[in-house]
């Protein structure tokens, strides 16, 4: 009995390294990679590419990004380009 409890007890902490070295290079690869960021008058474009399922995706924003305070300084303005 004792011999059957270190052998389930080895593969339990076996499983766990490989779950745990899976983690790890899960949180160590990035999920996306920015291929390309377009910027017109009103409009930002940008392209996504998640490199594990390779899937692309674009996020559109429109409006002007540059504006000015009531003193009349230069503001930009906060956009979100990834959703």
């Amino acid at each position: 009995m004792k011999a059957y409890m270190y052998k389930v007890g080895k593969t339990l902490l076996f499983g766990l390294v490989i779950l745990v070295v899976a983690v790890v290079v899960y949180m160590v690869v990035p999920k996306y990679q920015i291929q390309s960021v377009r910027v017109d008058d009103n409009t930002v474009v940008v392209t996504r590419i998640n490199t594990i399922t390779g899937e692309i995706t674009t996020s559109t924003e429109y409006g002007s990004i540059f504006k000015y305070d009531e003193y009349g300084r230069l503001k930009i303005n906060k956009i979100r380009l990834l959703d």
